[in-house]
């Protein structure tokens, strides 16, 4: 996501939040491959490492043309690498085909030839298995939250749960956000939430 000239993260109490490299890579292919953090995120399919590599190089592409992009979230204490939170280059579709669900994208690149779009920022948080249940989701997306409405012209924000992912949507929930519809993306149908204006709402 966009970091303002001359910061490189977000700090939290406990937590640093950074944008992604290649040194990265190893960590997020373990991520990605975990079927338990895989089944609420794109298809629900564990992703291979070319797959993770090709993530990552979008990722690093939605940095340079969008400013926008997850974050690495590690802890201070150790450096150790957690899992990753942030806002991405989300986009949906303006005209719906009749009967089906508005599409969304999390990188415009991804975007079929010739169907129209609206930019709209995703909130997410996706956290390696050994490292859930401690608090670390909401922590860093109170923070991600925080920081763009301080610094960041974006009039709305989302975020796109699995309808079946409890913990996610319990952790969005604390914010106040509010259920808008659903959405499809990578053949699944998702939920779509919208943040509120302030970010103590």
């Amino acid at each position: 996501m966009t970091l303002l000239p001359g910061t490189d993260h977000i700090e939290t109490e406990r937590l640093l939040l950074r944008r992604m490299d290649e040194g990265d890579l190893d960590f997020l292919i373990a991520v990605h491959a975990d079927p338990d953090v895989a089944r609420y995120i794109g298809s629900g399919n564990p992703r291979t490492p070319a797959e993770t590599e090709q993530w990552l190089a979008d990722v690093l592409h939605s940095y340079a043309s969008a400013n926008l992009g997850p974050l690495l979230v590690t802890r201070k204490a150790d450096s150790k690498r957690l899992g990753r939170s942030g806002l991405s280059d989300g986009v949906l579709e303006m005209d719906p085909r009749p009967g089906s669900l508005r599409r969304m994208w999390f990188f415009r690149t991804q975007v079929p030839e010739g169907v129209a779009i609206e930019e709209q920022p995703e909130l997410g948080y996706t956290f390696a298995r050994e490292n859930w249940g401690q608090g670390y989701a909401s922590e860093a997306a109170r923070a991600v939250w925080a920081y763009a409405q301080a610094h960041l012209a974006h009039p709305a924000i989302m975020s796109v749960i699995h309808a079946d992912n409890i913990a996610s949507r319990s952790v969005a929930l604390k914010f106040g956000v509010r259920y808008v519809d659903d959405v499809e993306m990578a053949g699944r149908a998702y939920q779509r939430f919208l943040w509120p204006i302030s970010a103590d709402a």
